[in-house]
């Protein structure tokens, strides 16, 4: 489906902010920020996974539809579009930057993009383990794109988590928004893989 806008400031003129979208963000010191730019009602759950696996170690940044319908249609930017000006200023600020996607197929799995090659390898590992489908993202929204917004980062590499929506049905009670909480343990150990990836290469960072 084609992008009802291509940036922001074509969206924000029609569309408004506290009606039709909203925004959620959690600042800390770290240099990790992990964001989910299609959150709310436009991928469901990625709003949910992203302030999960950010918890109070990471910054976070959600740009949530919250329309009675239709939020993907006309409240989707493209990741390489994507230039809502808090969350560039965000990753601007980050070393590194994991931005949480969700994919339409059915399938229980995960794909693993983006420029980070170390931390994709990483993630794959940890996911694998954790007994998580996971494949390394080849198409063409595999996050490699130097203006995908993962990338906007100080690094200019950054991790990219398409979860289907098999997957993402699966941690919750559905994907309604009154579905969403609480959360169950597959949703549990999948934020516990992820977290243990960004936490290790942090330590890894400071040696």
């Amino acid at each position: 489906m084609e992008d009802t806008y291509q940036d922001f400031k074509s969206l924000s003129e029609v569309e408004k902010e506290g009606r039709d979208f909203k925004i959620w963000v959690k600042k800390t010191k770290s240099k990790i920020a992990v964001i989910a730019p299609h959150g709310g009602a436009i991928e469901l759950g990625t709003s949910e996974i992203a302030k999960s696996v950010a918890g109070d170690d990471f910054t976070c940044y959600s740009f949530e539809g919250i329309k009675n319908k239709e939020n993907k249609k006309y409240l989707h930017i493209t990741s390489t579009n994507f230039d809502e000006p808090e969350c560039i200023e965000i990753c601007n600020a980050s070393d590194m930057v994991l931005a949480i996607h969700g994919a339409e197929d059915d399938d229980k799995v995960v794909y693993v993009g983006g420029r980070n090659e170390y931390l994709k390898q990483k993630m794959i590992e940890k996911l694998k383990k954790a007994g998580f489908s996971v494949r390394k993202d080849t198409t063409n929204h595999s996050g490699r794109n130097a203006e995908n917004i993962c990338n906007k980062c100080t690094s200019m590499q950054g991790l990219q988590l398409e979860i289907s929506n098999g997957l993402r049905k699966k941690m919750f009670k559905g994907l309604k928004r009154n579905h969403r909480n609480p959360t169950n343990n597959l949703f549990n150990e999948f934020v516990k893989s992820i977290r243990g990836v960004l936490c290790e290469y942090v330590a890894k960072s400071l040696v």
